[in-house]
């Protein structure tokens, strides 16, 4: 299991580096996944949205990481951040856990293994909540 010990500039630079990528080609998605595909819909993420959401990303969202990548250990390791998203933007925020990864395979898109409702509880070592 990951921790979250990365300091706060090792956060900051691996979104910089995973944002500057993504931005020219683009984020692929593990849509195998029910779980995943079960928040888009009950979040009505539809089209581009989910892209916006971590593109956006920040080090204070930080969670865990960088872990080794148990879908793909060739790739790079991941990381794996927290975000509050408010359901048609009313309400409590609903926590969602994203877990992201930059690929080493030059001119491929980047990767996210995960983008669902959290299962459990996460601490942020940079914020106090979502």
């Amino acid at each position: 299991m990951a921790e979250n010990n990365a300091t706060y500039d090792e956060v900051k630079a691996f979104l910089e580096e995973f944002k500057v990528k993504a931005r020219v080609f683009g984020i692929n998605y593990n849509i195998d996944k029910e779980e995943n595909l079960q928040t888009l819909f009950d979040l009505e993420l539809f089209g581009k949205k989910r892209d916006e959401y971590i593109l956006n990303l920040q080090p204070e969202d930080y969670y865990q990481g960088p872990d080794e990548n148990d879908y793909d250990p060739e790739e790079g390791h991941v990381w794996i951040f927290g975000i509050g998203i408010k359901k048609h933007g009313r309400g409590k925020k609903i926590p969602i856990y994203i877990k992201i990864y930059i690929t080493k395979t030059e001119g491929a898109s980047n990767y996210c293994i995960s983008f669902h409702v959290a299962k459990y509880e996460m601490t942020f070592p940079y914020k106090a909540e979502l």
